[in-house]
């Protein structure tokens, strides 16, 4: 018989301990590479949407044509940019597709982040993982305001970074560097959705006041002029056309969505569209946001660890620097500004809920970094246990587009851009050149196919139009439902394509009927809108 000594079963102990976390490490490692394949069949199969119809278009339109002065558009000029430059660097000539990649790369681009700054709070691999699943798993990210291309999702990951390094640099008494790439990441948020620059205000209030003990020459020179000259450079996408046409810009980006966009909601027929109006409407959109589903797992980890913060340890923090409260402060009044300006836009629209939510996770990471030993192993577990929570009641939806892994022809970007080479292809055979009328342009730009200026971005600008006052119309290259037929009178489209908004869309089939346009009988492209259905001008071959 053999005898163990204790030093012999602490050696086994260890052992078997380092082996159960090699293994939990591996299973780990499978679940975000699966979770990582889930998220990105959904996005690539995701029904499209009709916010898509504005942040398409540029990807093929600022080849030959100017932002803002040759085509409606109505928010800062990130996104249409960001996804053009996309199309130029891959050569691929798939619109919607170009866009999804482009989500998809700041969907891996906030992980990365998310997982790296957490770890440089906490020191722990389990707490950042949890920290970063419980984000992934957020319903609001797993629909419309994630998936689809456009400017709902792509600011997040900006913010969260730009904050997160911001506070890392004034915890490390004001690094440069640090505080340069802050600015940098807060500004080019800003530049892809005008709502990011909320943080800035409390950044800079930060920026006046903190790292207490600073000088005034070593306030300018550490953390003040870097802050400013990184916002600058990140903010160039805004500043460069808003020199350019101070006006036209505003006219855009602001008084739109204060003038026109807000009288167009009010109008009975806009009622059905799931729209919040009333300041009722809003909080009770910002209660279904904010503390349902996965939302309210990942408030028990932050309220775990908030608990866990105030609990007295008679060992000090190992491992990291403690985070100054003054710094988790500033994260908690940035979460604040964020949730207080949530109700500003109207109509209200679950995603303008986000931004405070991308700062929940860092508020988490700091306040657990202030934790001793027996808390960080309690917040662990809390925070392991809810993020794997969250990932069994997200798995249907994360693994709803799995059985068409091996067939991409089906999914969504591929059916999109098909229909737009059928379109291509019917009107070539049917001798049809020239411009497509439709409130749906994203199927003949995918095409190669012209379009009406008024109408390159959508039905936005187009529904809006008898709202517009004359001061703003003059800025705004558009028609509306009352012009659009003298404006096709004018210059008759090759082919007009119907099948988006039965009442938006009237006065093209009025004119379509009035002028013996011949619907192409076997053309039925089918979305998430309607049945597309195909007019050719008469006297085609």
């Amino acid at each position: 018989m053999t005898d163990f000594t204790a030093d012999d079963l602490a050696a086994r102990g260890a052992t078997r301990s380092t082996a159960a976390g090699a293994l939990g490490t591996a299973a780990l490692a499978l679940l975000s590479l699966a979770l990582l394949a889930g998220l990105a069949l959904r996005i690539m199969t995701f029904d499209l949407r009709k916010d898509e119809l504005m942040y398409v278009p540029p990807v093929r339109l600022l080849d030959t044509m100017q932002i803002y002065r040759d085509f409606f558009y109505n928010h800062v000029p990130g996104t249409a940019w960001y996804f053009h430059g996309l199309a130029k660097l891959s050569g691929v000539d798939n619109l919607l597709l170009t866009g999804r990649v482009g989500i998809l790369i700041g969907w891996v681009f906030f992980l990365v982040a998310l997982f790296v700054v957490s770890y440089a709070f906490t020191r722990s691999g389990i707490a950042s993982w949890s920290i970063t699943i419980l984000t992934v798993c957020n319903e609001l990210f797993l629909s419309q305001t994630g998936m689809a291309a456009t400017n709902n999702f792509l600011p997040l990951p900006f913010s969260y970074l730009g904050l997160a390094l911001f506070i890392l640099g004034l915890r490390a008494g004001g690094n440069p560097g640090l505080v340069f790439l802050a600015g940098f990441m807060l500004a080019l948020g800003a530049s892809m959705k005008i709502s990011a620059v909320v943080v800035v205000p409390v950044v800079v209030l930060a920026a006046l006041l903190l790292p207490r003990g600073l000088s005034a020459a070593g306030r300018l020179v550490k953390v003040l002029l870097p802050l400013g000259l990184g916002g600058i450079l990140g903010g160039l996408p805004i500043l460069v056309p808003l020199a350019r046409d101070p006006a036209g810009f505003m006219a855009h980006v602001v008084a739109w969505h204060r003038g026109p966009h807000v009288a167009y909601w009010k109008l009975p027929e806009a009622a059905d569209e799931g729209a919040a109006v009333t300041a009722g409407a809003k909080v009770l959109l910002a209660h279904e946001v904010w503390l349902g589903g996965s939302v309210a797992l990942a408030l028990v980890g932050l309220v775990a660890v908030l608990l866990l913060a105030f609990r007295r340890e008679p060992e000090a923090p190992p491992r990291t620097a403690p985070v100054p409260g003054s710094l988790v402060a500033v994260v908690a009044l940035a979460g604040l500004v964020g949730i207080v300006m949530s109700f500003v836009p109207t109509p209200g629209f679950p995603q303008y809920f986000a931004p405070p939510l991308a700062l929940l996770p860092l508020l988490v990471a700091m306040l657990f970094a202030r934790l001793g030993p027996e808390g960080r192993g309690r917040a662990s577990t809390a925070l392991l246990a809810a993020a794997l929570v969250a990932l069994v009641v997200n798995a249907p939806r994360l693994a709803q587009a799995a059985p068409s892994a091996l067939k991409p022809e089906r999914w969504e970007v591929a059916r999109v851009h098909a229909a737009g080479l059928d379109l291509a292809r019917r009107m070539a055979a049917a001798g049809a050149t020239g411009k497509v009328a439709t409130l749906n342009p994203i199927y003949p730009l995918e095409g190669r196919l012209p379009v009406y200026a008024e109408l390159a971005t959508g039905p936005f600008a187009y529904r809006t139009g008898d709202l517009t006052p004359p001061d703003l119309a003059q800025h705004y290259r558009f028609t509306s439902p009352t012009q659009i037929e003298a404006l096709l009178q004018k210059d008759p489209p090759a082919a007009v394509l119907l099948g988006f908004d039965k009442v938006l869309e009237a006065p093209l089939a009025r004119f379509a009927e009035a002028n013996g346009y011949v619907k192409v009988e076997d053309f039925a492209v089918k979305d998430r809108f309607g049945t597309l259905a195909l007019y050719l001008k008469p006297g085609k071959p």
